[in-house]
């Protein structure tokens, strides 16, 4: 048995020794770089307008906090280890939070979700999702309509039970 093995990896040896000695040279460097069947571009913007006035506003109104925006749901929240990961993942696997607020160690203090008019019936059962998952998560989800222009006022008194907004000094 020892030496049909000793002979099978000789054999072997020698075979990928010659394949080595007469395999081409490939100098990837000199490959040329193949693109994406699909073409991308860039978008104008990243935000739309109501996102845009919303986050200067919540700038302004918390600039001790680090600001996140578009947060896959996925990457705030842990999953129970215990449980299948596929059972509970999947479900959030293309959710997002619109703005994360967190503190100075960057941990998340406050998930902001802005709510358009647009299908009203995928908003409220993405919604539904968010909402139960960041309650068990312990995470507070506050919803504001999505609108042209925020008042600076309007956000500090909804948004003061949980970050703690001071007044300004006048």
């Amino acid at each position: 048995m020892v030496i049909l093995l000793v002979g099978f990896l000789a054999a072997l040896g020698s075979i990928v020794a010659v394949g080595l000695r007469h395999a081409p040279r490939l100098n990837f460097a000199s490959l040329p770089v193949q693109g994406h069947a699909i073409l991308h571009r860039r978008r104008p913007v990243f935000f739309s307008k109501a996102e845009r006035s919303f986050y200067k506003t919540l700038r302004a109104l918390v600039p001790d906090h680090m600001i996140f925006v578009k947060v896959k749901l996925g990457d705030l929240v842990a999953i129970n280890p215990r449980h299948s990961c596929w059972e509970f993942f999947s479900p959030m696997n293309r959710r997002h939070i619109d703005f994360v607020v967190c503190d100075a160690t960057l941990a998340p203090v406050l998930a902001i979700e802005l709510d358009g008019q647009t299908n009203v019936r995928a908003v409220e059962g993405n919604a539904d999702l968010v909402s139960s998952v960041l309650a068990t998560a312990s995470l507070p989800l506050v919803h504001f309509p999505e609108r042209r222009r925020y008042l600076f006022s309007e956000l500090r008194r909804l948004l003061t039970p949980y970050l703690g907004v001071a007044r300004p000094i006048v």
